[in-house]
């Protein structure tokens, strides 16, 4: 994570001979890689449990907001990304392990600590046009939209755990307003996840 790239591990004249020695890889036995049975993978209890779209017979819903974002940024690209086939079948969205995963682009916009919950590329909708911005919910809580060419926060909008100082309504399934005392902002995600926005700022403010 250097930000030289130059002083990374395989990087230098060694190539991966430098980075396969170093003691994160200790105990590998690279020349019969391929013949070992690899290790078996422990499952996420968090995968086992409902996605956000869907709610119980009682109407609740058990998500929990830990590092979650659209798989377009689990891609590298943060908005034109092409979709996974179970993102393009159920809209679901993608468990990020951290913001290092999927963009450092945001990494920026964090202080030591935050993380990411929700990120995803919206439109943001004006009277008679419409601007492609990164909308980022981190757990500090700070929701922020910004300028993905630029990479500038165009706006910052004032979080508060009370609803009547900020709410989210969804209008359908790609459109939702969030709304504090003094602007109402609208926006469009095309990947019809405004539930999911609204359940995810909710969520946050009921912690």
């Amino acid at each position: 994570m250097d930000t030289d790239p130059s002083r990374r591990p395989g990087a230098g004249s060694e190539g991966y001979a430098a980075l396969k020695r170093h003691p994160f890889f200790m105990g590998v036995d690279w020349k019969n890689l391929r013949s070992q049975t690899p290790p078996k993978l422990v499952p996420d209890p968090a995968s086992q449990t409902a996605s956000p779209e869907r709610e119980d017979a009682h109407g609740s819903s058990p998500w929990n907001p830990t590092h979650i974002g659209d798989s377009s940024a689990a891609h590298n690209d943060g908005h034109s990304a092409p979709s996974t086939p179970s993102e393009s079948s159920s809209g679901s969205i993608t468990r990020l392990a951290s913001i290092d995963s999927f963009d450092s682009r945001w990494q920026q916009f964090l202080e030591p600590g935050e993380s990411v919950l929700m990120i995803s590329a919206v439109k943001k909708l004006q009277k008679i046009t419409s601007k492609k911005v990164q909308l980022i919910l981190t757990n500090k809580p700070k929701l922020i939209y910004v300028d993905p060419s630029k990479l500038v926060v165009k706006g910052n909008i004032i979080w508060s755990d009370n609803s009547n100082d900020l709410n989210v309504v969804v209008t359908s399934p790609s459109h939702f307003k969030i709304c504090t005392p003094k602007k109402v902002l609208s926006f469009e995600d095309v990947k019809q996840r405004a539930l999911v926005w609204k359940k995810a700022i909710e969520t946050l403010q009921n912690r």
